[in-house]
Order: C-alpha cells, then structure tokens, then sequence
C-alpha cells in the first residue's frame, strides 16, 4: 500500500509541476527519476565563465586592467570603470530616426596587432565612415561601442590613442 500511494503521488506531483526543482528532488528522494530531469544535465555558469579581461591603455602611457562582462561592449567596459571613453551604445532602436549603428565616433579606440584578428569585424557601415574621418585611425581602429566582448577576448589590449576627442578633457 506505501509503494502505491507513493507512485500516485509522485505521479500526481509529476503532472501538476513536472519541471520543478523542488519535485526533482523528492522524487529522487523517492527512487522516482523525475521526467523533468531524465537525459538532462546542466552546468552552472561561475563568475570566471563570464568575466572577460580587458587592458586600456591611456594616452599617458597608463595601462589599466578592468574586468568586463561576456555581451558588454568595449565602450560598456570603459564606462562602467571610468576608464575615460564617453559614446553612446550602438543600437538598432533608433533605427526608423537616425539609422543603425554607432552613434559617434569619440569612443575611437585602437586594437593591439595581437587581438585584432579576434576581435568580430565590423557589421555597420556607418563605423567603416566614421573611422575613415578620424585623422589618427590606424589599420586596427575600431569605435568601442560595436565591439561585443567573447571569452575570446579574454586579456585584449586596446590603446586609447591621444587625439581621441572624448579623452581630451579627461583628467586621468
């Protein structure tokens, strides 16, 4: 009579709340496998998984390594350590007003020869223009704004180099 009030029960729980954690567990308690967790298995993320590296280095010649988050932006990173970048995220929401893409071309950053490879290539035309128009832009240039960090960036290298406008009237 236990075992087939138990399997009714468990049968029962299964089919009110068959992905529940909390269910999971007591039918394992039970000798039940819970179908919410037959053939699955699942890994959680830790703060190294998302965590990526980034090193910019002023025109003063002062590197600064700051932690970034896998999804930020080079200009998301810059801005939330002070780092010294001003710019605006580029986003596809004003797109039906001003167009898609970067905004502005004051977050110019210039990427390490060793990383650049790694980093995506740009996806808007509206940056390939912008950094033709920046006197100081070099083959590795990018705007900080359209490049979205990966793990594989982890470690990357960017030079903010002297003539970028939003630096010039930074005290760092």
């Amino acid at each position: 009579l236990t075992s087939e009030l138990a399997a009714s029960t468990t049968s029962l729980l299964l089919q009110v709340r068959p992905r529940g954690a909390m269910l999971g567990r007591l039918a394992l308690r039970q000798g039940v496998p819970s179908a919410a967790l037959l053939g699955r298995t699942r890994t959680l993320a830790t703060v190294e998984d998302v965590i990526v590296r980034c090193t910019f280095i002023k025109p003063t010649g002062k590197r600064v390594t700051v932690p970034g988050r896998v999804g930020w932006t080079l200009l998301q990173t810059a801005q939330h350590h002070d780092v010294g970048l001003e710019g605006w995220p580029a986003s596809p929401s004003y797109v039906e007003d001003y167009g898609d893409g970067p905004a502005t071309k004051a977050d110019h950053v210039i990427i390490s020869k060793d990383w650049f490879d790694k980093v995506p290539a740009p996806i808007y035309p509206e940056e390939l223009a912008m950094l033709e128009s920046i006197p100081h832009a070099t083959d590795t240039s990018r705007l900080a704004a359209v490049v979205k960090l990966t793990k594989d960036l982890d470690g990357i290298t960017v030079y903010i180099p002297p003539g970028n406008e939003s630096y010039k009237h930074y005290n760092s």
